[in-house]
């Protein structure tokens, strides 16, 4: 079931905890978010909502909640009290994931939004981690220190398999069995190697630029070792 974690302060008593929506979220509301903080280790939710907060505030607990992994594939909601003047958007923000509406939380069209949200989310994947790098597979992008590198999917699934065995060659015919479902053959050994050569143009001048490697006549690695 799908779960969205609402922080509102000054939320009533009686309406603090857990509730199952007309939508079918189990919504959790809290009226300080330091509870919900204190376990972020350990529960994630698909959605995250922030009500009745300075931008400063929304930022503040965001930032917080990123300190944890999984916590970054979370999108979240960040309403604006229909009468604030103006639009300020948080530096947290990421368009391609969150939003940013006015309304109260017992607007019918913001508890809309929060279920259509909620049942997207993607709490529950993980980032793909080797060393210093991040995966990201849900937004196909790779974080190295300093930058974020965009990828296409199928980039993505490639370095996935990679980072998921650090520093281990991973045979041609393997990344095309999970990658593509299908048999290696010769056209599929060459599609590989534009896919292969495409990530490392990417990479180039980051300091992954050389940790994706060819093992000529097995396969290719990802040497963490090689960052600098």
């Amino acid at each position: 079931m799908p779960t969205a974690l609402v922080i509102a302060p000054g939320t009533p008593p009686a309406l603090l905890g857990r509730a199952l929506s007309d939508g079918g979220v189990l919504v959790h509301r809290l009226a300080d978010p330091s509870p919900a903080l204190a376990a972020a280790a350990e529960t994630v939710y698909d959605l995250l909502v922030l009500c009745g907060l300075a931008v400063d505030q929304q930022q503040d607990i965001v930032s917080r909640f990123h300190l944890h992994r999984r916590w970054r594939l979370v999108p979240v909601l960040y309403t604006l009290h229909p009468a604030t003047p103006g639009i300020a958007i948080p530096g947290t923000f990421r368009p391609e994931m969150d939003a940013l509406v006015r309304g109260d939380y017992e607007d019918i069209a913001l508890q809309r939004r929060i279920t259509a949200m909620a049942r997207e989310g993607v709490a529950q994947a993980d980032l793909v981690v080797a060393g210093q790098f991040e995966l990201d597979p849900i937004r196909s992008v790779l974080r190295v220190p300093g930058s974020e590198v965009g990828l296409t999917e199928r980039e993505a699934e490639i370095l996935a398999i990679l980072l998921s065995h650090p520093n281990r060659t991973v045979s041609a015919a393997e990344i095309i069995e999970r990658g593509w479902g299908t048999e290696a053959d010769a056209r599929y050994l060459q599609i590989l190697r534009r896919h292969v050569s495409n990530i490392r143009r990417k990479l180039d001048r980051t300091p992954a630029a050389r940790s994706v490697r060819t093992v000529r006549g097995a396969g290719y690695r990802f040497d963490s070792r090689l960052a600098g």
